[in-house]
C-alpha cells in the first residue's frame, strides 16, 4: 500500500490527499473529482489521478512535512 499525494498548486508542496491504495487499486480506480484539504496551505483542493502519484509509505513523513 501507498499514499495518494498531490501537489498544491499555492506553494508546490507534496501533500497526501488522505487516500490509500495499491498499485493495481490505484490504476483501477477514477479519482475524477477528489477534493483534500490541503496541510501546506489550509485551501481545498479538487485532484483528479492524472495529478496524483503513488508514494511509497517510507519517505511519506518527509513528503508532507516539506
Amino acid at each position: 500500500m501507498a499514499i495518494v499525494m498531490i501537489h498544491c498548486p499555492e506553494t508546490g508542496t507534496s501533500v497526501s490527499t488522505q487516500h490509500h491504495a495499491s498499485e493495481a487499486q490505484f490504476a483501477a480506480e477514477r479519482y475524477d473529482n477528489a477534493a483534500v484539504r490541503c496541510t501546506a496551505c489550509g485551501a481545498i483542493h479538487r485532484w483528479t489521478k492524472s495529478e496524483a502519484w503513488l508514494q511509497p509509505y517510507r519517505g511519506v513523513a518527509e513528503a508532507v512535512v516539506r
